[in-house]
């Protein structure tokens, strides 16, 4: 299972949020005759982090605590769907539009806001997923520290693309 780097998809609800500071996209396709939902995506994402990236995020709530951004130390997997599903909104993180092949979820801090997307496209047994990141920065902070993540974000972010599949499928 390859991930490579992409443009948005057509049509995809992400794009309304443009323009951004910002943005980068990592798609895969696949073959599969499984139904494969956003939210499914979404929740694997975000709900299953294998060790190393839960200690990388552990790092990032202890260093981020100095200068008064905010942390998920209290996060909960089983409200964190919730809020996923149901659109509800869950601590900084909030679910600013869905459809039935896209899910976006925003993570709203005051240096900057993160919307990540998960965009399936199917036809037949052919799927196309996207994972989307677009990134607006409110001040010099936002820029700053998403300078020194930005090299973890993305490999992050293909990682746990790779690793949602192969569980979802």
């Amino acid at each position: 299972m390859k991930v490579k780097k992409s443009v948005i998809p057509p049509g995809s609800i992400a794009g309304n949020f443009l323009p951004v500071d910002y943005w980068d996209v990592y798609t895969c396709r696949l073959d599969s005759e499984k139904e494969i939902t956003p939210d499914d995506l979404m929740v694997g994402f975000w709900t299953d982090f294998p060790n190393w990236v839960k200690a990388l995020f552990n790092l990032r709530n202890f260093l981020v605590k100095f200068v008064g951004l905010k942390s998920d130390k209290e996060s909960s997997p089983e409200k964190l769907e919730r809020c996923i599903r149901t659109g509800e909104t869950y601590g900084f993180v909030s679910i600013p539009a869905k459809s039935g092949n896209e899910t976006v979820l925003l993570l709203t801090d005051k240096h900057l806001d993160a919307y990540i997307s998960v965009h399936v496209e199917s036809v037949e047994a052919h799927k196309t997923i996207s994972a989307i990141t677009l990134v607006n920065f409110k001040n010099k902070l936002g820029r700053v520290y998403f300078f020194v993540i930005r090299p973890f974000h993305c490999f992050i972010v293909k990682s746990l693309l790779k690793r949602t599949l192969i569980r979802t499928i």
